[in-house]
């Protein structure tokens, strides 16, 4: 297997690596772009199944006016709205039912305090499709901001769709620049040299370009779109991942370079040493974000083939690409601090902190465990947010829209919910008002009204509206109370109730992605639990490590709160963070597990465990920081974008990725390691030399302590 790994780096094989590559860019570049097969669109995010969906089927199967997606525009004055300004808002309902835009139905609705109008409309089209955006821009161009002295803005589903999509426009070309300058100048300052840092970012820019290629072609071929969240996180994870295997593959190649004179025997040599952990760490990132496809609710499943194909590709490029690139330059990439041999080795900051560690590997492990169990104490803060309105961080129409609604509606005006009782016969009209009247005493329920008959007065329609926020915790709990009071109304008459719109998909998304998370993350943990075992031939050492992992995410994620809820005051964490932030930090924390776990056990078969451990650290140290900084620093250029949702899992991944590095790599599992002995290998072979004096320490014991000893060369 190594012969087949270390090909790229003989004779002219180099060459053909990068002409293959070549090749494949430029093919892919003829077929169709990534950014053609994109979408924002979370109407798909459920099943059919769902009693949402299927209550929005069967309206706007059985009433036609109720078919397309609500867009409300919100009319509000200071003072009582005047004749005039009347005539104005019922002019702009007549326009609308005109057809100059495919609205199916259209609505006047006046507030009780006679300042302030709605028009309810029904906009025709998959909000997904420009035509549908476009249509939304014509009425804003239509109404404007004012009219007549009112001010006008254009809301609902509709109006917050199309904002969402303007917020996202070209965010992936964004990101990718951000991302790309960040990881140029971060490696510069590792390298301090002009040339290598060029080599992980044109393989991982590679990975980026044919894995975009390759899902734009599956996407085409079955018909089907992308996540455009999902592709905006593909380029932060790739160019964070992909550079950490350069990071790490180089690292190898400088210290083989001391050693050996010949630059590519020292690269094939570096290859072979690394190229198993650089896989397995690749591998658990890819089927880690595969186990979304366990999920049920559609968003999170659509990140799994983005995510899991991108980092693949990635890998397969950072095996085959990297290292031909690296075998064309030998040792001119290093200019101008080129490696020569015999030059020593010196990582005396590193090993100053290895040695404390195993001068008191419990004392160590302890600390580190303390402080990440005080920082998951955030947990218990938690408060799911569900809200589309509270989620974004600048400032939009559909967002001023709801403002203004707010003044002189309920706020559950801004998207009404939908009961319909389907009877056995067409109920008398005194029947029709007693379930009106019990929908309307309905916890939360501002207003229950009829609003049509179908099937031979068979099929009874309802609105409700509620008086909070029909997308916050509350009211989704309050809806669960409406479908039991719709179902026992229902019942009385020998009928069955559906209660359907965008609070009810939001309920039902929430119970969805509280059952996906339990089951992706336990299914993430099989497969990270599983790699680990094969890549260590051990079963006692995954088991801490994949501890270790859950720990430092319930730190991250309980610090993530704290600093979103209490400094930045959002109140809310998104619903959908946990997992987001479960699925990255169990993947990309088990990356650097793998990484300094294989050095330990490597070096520990070489010279013991306490002397592999410190040599392990001591060695790797340098690197992985630089890793993990430069990991932390690529999700943190998601903050640019102005979505809560991306902001927190930005937040998060970042604040985990610096726990495994600075904390959970340097000394809980150092100290865990230390601490269990070479039984960490179970049943495989103990992590030692055979004679027990191998298992001394290296150097003079020294307590564990926040203090960096003096410098001190290593050979």
């Amino acid at each position: 297997m190594r012969n087949i790994i270390t090909w790229s780096t003989r004779g002219k094989h180099p060459w053909i690596v990068i002409g293959v590559w070549i090749v494949i860019a430029g093919a892919l570049s003829m077929g169709p772009k990534l950014q053609s097969v994109t979408t924002n669109d979370a109407a798909k995010g459920l099943s059919n199944a769902v009693e949402s969906k299927r209550a929005d089927a069967l309206q706007q199967a059985s009433f036609p006016a109720a078919k397309g997606t609500p867009v409300i525009v919100v009319f509000s004055s200071a003072a009582p709205l005047t004749p005039e300004e009347k005539a104005a808002i019922t002019a702009g309902e007549t326009w609308l039912r005109s057809g100059a835009e495919p609205v199916s139905s259209a609505s006047t609705q006046f507030s009780a305090d006679g300042r302030g109008a709605l028009i309810f409309a029904s906009l025709n089209g998959n909000p997904g499709d420009a035509a549908f955006r476009d249509s939304v821009q014509a009425i804003r161009d239509h109404f404007g901001d004012s009219m007549n002295g009112m001010q006008v803005r254009v809301t609902g589903p509709g109006g917050l769709i199309t904002d969402v999509y303007k917020i996202f426009l070209n965010a992936d070309v964004k990101l990718l620049l951000g991302t790309v300058i960040l990881v140029l100048v971060l490696l510069l300052l590792i390298y301090r040299s002009p040339v290598l840092p060029f080599v992980p970012l044109i393989t991982v820019g590679f990975g980026y370009f044919v894995a975009g290629g390759i899902l734009a072609l599956l996407a085409k071929g079955f018909g089907f779109t992308l996540s455009g969240q999902a592709t905006s996180l593909m380029v932060i994870l790739l160019f964070g991942a992909g550079t950490d295997y350069g990071l790490l593959l180089i690292s190898r190649y400088r210290e083989d370079l001391r050693r050996e004179g010949h630059a590519r025997i020292a690269l094939g040599t570096a290859l072979g040493e690394t190229w198993e952990a650089i896989a397995a760490s690749g591998l658990t990132v890819t089927l880690a974000v595969l186990t979304l496809l366990f999920a049920q609710y559609g968003d999170y499943r659509a990140f799994a083939p983005v995510l899991g194909i991108g980092v693949f590709v990635t890998l397969i490029a950072g095996l085959t690409l990297m290292p031909a690139l690296l075998a064309l330059l030998g040792r001119r990439a290093f200019w101008p601090r080129v490696p020569k041999e015999g030059d020593a080795t010196t990582h005396r900051t590193w090993r100053g902190i290895a040695e404390r560690v195993a001068a008191a590997p419990k004392r160590a492990a302890a600390i580190v465990a303390a402080v990440l169990v005080v920082l998951a104490l955030g947990c218990l803060l938690y408060s799911p947010r569900f809200s589309f309105t509270e989620d974004f961080l600048t400032s939009m129409p559909s967002k001023e829209g709801y403002a203004l609604l707010e003044k002189h509606f309920p706020k559950g005006a801004l998207a009404p919910t939908t009961v319909l009782i389907k009877a056995p016969q067409a109920p008398p009209k005194f029947v029709v008002g007693m379930v009106t009247g019990a929908l309307t005493k309905s916890p939360g329920v501002a207003a229950a009204f009829p609003t049509g008959m179908a099937d031979g007065g068979k099929l009874l329609s309802f609105q409700v509206i509620f008086e909070g926020d029909p997308y916050s915790r509350e009211v989704l709990q309050q809806l669960t109370e409406l479908r039991a009071t719709a179902r026992k109304a229902a019942a009385a008459g020998g009928g069955t109730a559906l209660v359907g719109g965008p609070t009810a998909i939001q309920a039902d998304t929430w119970a969805q992605s509280n059952r996906d998370t339990l089951l992706v993350a336990v299914a993430a943990l099989i497969v990270v639990g599983a790699i680990l075992m094969i890549l260590l031939r051990a079963l006692v050492a995954p088991l801490y490590l994949l501890l270790t992992n859950v720990l430092s995410y319930l730190a991250a994620l309980g610090a993530t709160i704290l600093i979103t809820e209490k400094l930045l005051g959002w109140q809310h964490i998104s619903y959908r963070i946990p997992l987001y932030m479960f699925i990255f930090l169990v993947a990309l924390g088990s990356d650097y597990n793998i990484f300094i776990t294989t050095r330990i056990r490597g070096e520990a078969m070489a010279r013991g465990l306490r002397g592999g451990v410190v040599r392990a650290v001591s060695a790797t140290g340098g690197v992985l920081t630089s890793a993990g900084i430069i990991l932390a620093g690529t999700f943190l250029i998601l903050l640019s974008q102005p979505v809560k949702d991306l902001a927190e899992v930005s937040i998060g991944v970042a604040i985990g990725v610096l726990l495994d590095t600075f904390l959970v790599r340097t000394a809980l599992v150092p100290g865990l390691t230390l601490w269990i002995g070479p039984k960490a290998g179970w049943p495989g072979p103990p992590w030692t030399k055979r004679s027990a004096a191998a298992d001394e320490p290296t150097a003079e014991p020294r307590p564990f302590a926040a203090g960096v000893e003096p410098a001190r060369e290593e050979a």
